[in-house]
């Protein structure tokens, strides 16, 4: 590969990564807190390719995360306890604002290239 294909896969996995880390933060401020342990468990994978998508997942380890996250029957099934989107709603907000970030932020990349 050569020089400029690495920067710009590196540009790339930063981007995405900056944008990753900034959803796990609203996550986490979304996510309410009993023990702490759901919060405490909200983490970002590193950049994966996925045929020809590069890939960040957030995720939570705790069995419970679903529920909380999107809501779930009440233990008699009678009943429905909504869910508090805090992933959903965090991720939706980045997505919003990604296309500008990103042609904001590719440009200063394409600014930093060294050219010659």
């Amino acid at each position: 590969m050569n020089r400029a294909a690495d920067q710009f896969k590196n540009f790339l996995e930063d981007f995405l990564t900056k944008n990753a880390l900034e959803s796990l933060n609203k996550t986490k401020k979304r996510t309410p807190v009993d023990t702490g342990e759901l919060r405490r468990n909200w983490e970002i994978s590193s950049v994966v390719r996925k045929g020809a998508d590069l890939v960040v997942y957030l995720y939570n380890s705790k069995e419970y995360a679903s529920y909380v996250e999107d809501g779930h029957a009440t233990r008699n099934r009678e009943g429905w306890v909504e869910g508090y989107y805090m992933a959903t709603i965090s991720i939706e907000e980045i997505e919003r604002k990604m296309p500008q970030r990103f042609n904001r932020e590719f440009l200063k990349f394409m600014d930093s290239l060294e050219v010659g």
